[in-house]
């Protein structure tokens, strides 16, 4: 589902160059929950957002089911990313002038569906997180745990195979983490997503499939 060879990643400006990773190996089957765990600094959002296609590897090559999506042009890599990952962010990354339901139809507006669909999708995911009585609610108007539900609501609203999770509880308190945490196991176990959650969370990393650690952008094995 997911494969990385020799992944190696630079940032570069006029004075300085810095390896942020290096020598990644990973292969994720479809169907894990996998976590990525390191102290700050090292590289996991990096690596979280090359697989998400958000960032360039500067070396090595990235497969996601069985595409080698550096050989996609720009336009075919963006359908890619939309017909095929979700994304849970830490902070959210909702809409503020936007009500719940229509957070949760942006990544649809990029779908040959008719508004009908759209909408009707919406309501499918937001009742699977339990929100359906929040739909015209604003996020200003919801608690954290109830954005972060809204956030996976909207991942899942295009039906991906893949759901990238960045620190998905890290604004959360242990309650809401753990409802949150039930969320995404559901949606591994139950609807057979393979997920990839970078965390600080011991705990909840030892709840999924598989740790993979980082230490200065190297893989720890």
């Amino acid at each position: 589902m997911i494969e990385l060879r020799d992944i190696k990643k630079i940032y570069r400006t006029a004075e300085i160059e810095t390896t942020a990773l290096e020598n990644i190996n990973i292969n994720i089957k479809k169907g894990e929950f996998v976590s990525i765990m390191g102290p700050s600094g090292c590289g996991k959002s990096t690596l979280l957002n090359i697989i998400g296609l958000l960032d360039n590897p500067t070396e090595g090559t990235l497969r996601l089911k069985d595409t080698d999506v550096s050989a996609l042009s720009a336009s075919k890599l963006a359908e890619f990313r939309n017909r095929n990952l979700g994304f849970v962010f830490q902070s959210f990354h909702l809409i503020n002038t936007l009500n719940v339901l229509e957070n949760v139809e942006v990544p649809l507006l990029y779908r040959p569906m008719s508004a009908s669909e759209r909408r009707k999708r919406a309501k499918e995911v937001l009742e699977q997180v339990g929100l359906s009585h929040r739909l015209r609610h604003t996020p200003s108007q919801l608690s954290g745990g109830q954005c972060q539900r809204v956030a996976i609501a909207r991942a899942i609203a295009g039906n991906p195979d893949i759901v990238l999770a960045d620190e998905p509880t890290g604004n959360l308190d242990s309650h809401m983490g753990a409802e949150v945490m039930s969320l995404l196991h559901d949606l591994n176990v139950n609807q057979g997503r393979t997920i990839v959650m970078v965390t600080h969370n011991e705990e909840q990393a030892r709840q999924t499939n598989r740790i993979i650690r980082l230490f200065d952008g190297h893989q720890i094995i």
